[in-house]
């Protein structure tokens, strides 16, 4: 099986291999599991599967786990912690695994990251919003328990529990466990005499508890109707003690029940509810200090007066199968799909064509209106795209396209004045929402290039 390099048997990593199919429209997932060996396995069994049919990254929340440092060849001790605190590339801790180039691990680092700081990072959502957006698969095993744990899953949206799955899971999450087994057959119909025979049985036992029931509430009723007569003579032959049980109850003034005061759930002045994080003062002041070196910078700011940025935005939804509903789409002029977080939410939003007047953009809305492709639409300036490969000939725009469309990649070209064509994905109205995308890039290895979009659709 093309995948992971082979290792000796292991009984988690068979169950993940066996477990690997109901990842096939998943897209990211934590693992999770108190036995960090057994959580280990299982994604890299459900790797060594899902690595057949399109890019996968193992992250290690574990903290140096011995199972997947097995797995790294590089003498690069870079991984999240550094990625995540101080801004290293993602591109330079992500580690190919297998000689296919469709499995990485991102190793733990060199710092601690079973903390919140790392657990618990916004991050996490855009991650998992770029592996949906290019079709690829983000396993990430973590242990429950740690701070942070609850926000990372929610961050996911999906949650595997491996081994002792006895650890709560955060409500309102997806939970990926194998089907239930079929249920047993019910046993075969008794023959008809012998139903006969445990009717009767039955009715019989029946009738005889009921029988014996009743005859013991009139014997009961029949004392008690003995003991209330003679009552006032019982009651003044009983010792004190056991008479003063009996006696009536004199009122209670405080019969009027008062609410209790509810609990100040507000936080004492001058106390802190935060969590303290297992780094010490140091290291959170320089995670909080150092520059983010992922961040993009435009790489041909000379062009931004000749950009291609008047587009028609035609849509957001929540998955990019909602975003393509209509396969006519696919083949509109440079039809591009951006993964953006707004309010905390990923949106897949559409984009058709590239202009570099409104004019432009209009009569193409014009047009596709009236032929009936789309409905809606507006006009709307979207200068930035995330630039692959420029110089192309036109002849080999649709096999390189193709080639990303493999990766997982939406890829559309632009033609230049010169004749040759421009491949880009993602159209963005600023160079901080090509993030979440840009990210994606990353872990599967290509290196995101921030640039104004020129040329024209064809």
């Amino acid at each position: 099986m093309t995948g992971l390099p082979a290792s000796s048997p292991d009984s988690w990593e068979n169950e993940g291999q066996q477990l690997a199919p109901l990842f096939d429209t998943v897209c990211a997932a934590v693992i999770a599991g108190t036995d960090t060996h057994a959580a280990a396995q299982t994604a890299i069994g459900i790797a060594r599967v899902q690595g057949t049919r399109r890019r996968v990254a193992i992250a290690d929340l574990i903290g140096e786990s011995p199972v997947l440092e097995a797995l790294n060849r590089s003498d690069d001790p870079h991984g999240i912690a550094d990625s995540f605190l101080y801004g290293v590339s993602l591109n330079r801790i992500a580690r190919q695994v297998n000689a296919a180039g469709s499995v990485f691990l991102m190793p733990s680092g060199t710092e601690a990251v079973a903390h919140e700081a790392v657990y618990a990072n916004e991050r996490w959502r855009r991650l998992a919003a770029g592996f949906e957006q290019v079709g690829a698969l983000l396993l990430i095993v973590a242990v429950p328990g740690t701070p942070g744990f609850a926000e990372l899953c929610s961050y996911v949206g999906a949650v595997m529990p491996v081994g002792d799955t006895r650890f709560p899971t955060p409500s309102g999450i997806s939970i990926i466990v194998p089907p239930a087994p079929p249920a047993p057959p019910p046993p075969p119909a008794p023959p008809e005499a012998q139903v006969a025979r445990a009717r009767q049985a039955a009715t019989e036992t029946s009738d005889g508890k009921q029988r014996k029931l009743m005859a013991g509430v009139v014997a009961l009723f029949a004392v008690a109707i003995a003991i209330g007569a003679s009552w006032s003579r019982i009651l003044p032959l009983l010792p004190a003690p056991i008479a003063a049980w009996f006696a009536p109850a004199s009122a209670d003034s405080t019969a009027m029940l008062v609410a209790p005061t509810p609990m100040d759930s507000a936080p004492t002045p001058g106390l802190s509810t935060a969590p303290v994080s297992p780094a010490d003062s140091a290291d959170t002041t320089a995670s909080r200090a150092a520059p983010d070196t992922t961040t993009l910078t435009v790489a041909n700011p000379g062009d931004s007066a000749t950009a291609a940025r008047y587009a028609i935005f035609y849509t957001s939804a929540n998955s990019q199968s909602q975003a393509m509903t209509d396969e006519r789409m696919k083949a509109l002029p440079a039809l591009a799909i951006s993964t953006v977080v707004l309010d905390g939410a990923e949106w897949y939003r559409v984009f058709i064509g590239a202009s570099a007047n409104r004019e432009g953009a209009t009569t193409l809305l014009t047009k596709l209106r009236a032929s009936k492709v789309i409905s809606g639409g507006n006009v709307t300036s979207v200068p930035f795209g995330l630039r692959l490969v420029g110089g192309l000939k036109l002849a080999d725009v649709d096999a390189r396209v193709a080639e990303y469309a493999r990766q997982g990649i939406h890829a559309y070209a632009l033609q230049q004045s010169d004749g040759t064509a421009t491949l880009y994905t993602g159209a963005f109205e600023s160079p901080s929402q090509a993030g979440t995308l840009a990210d994606s890039l990353r872990v599967l290895g290509l290196t995101p290039v921030l640039a104004y979009r020129t040329g024209r659709g064809y």
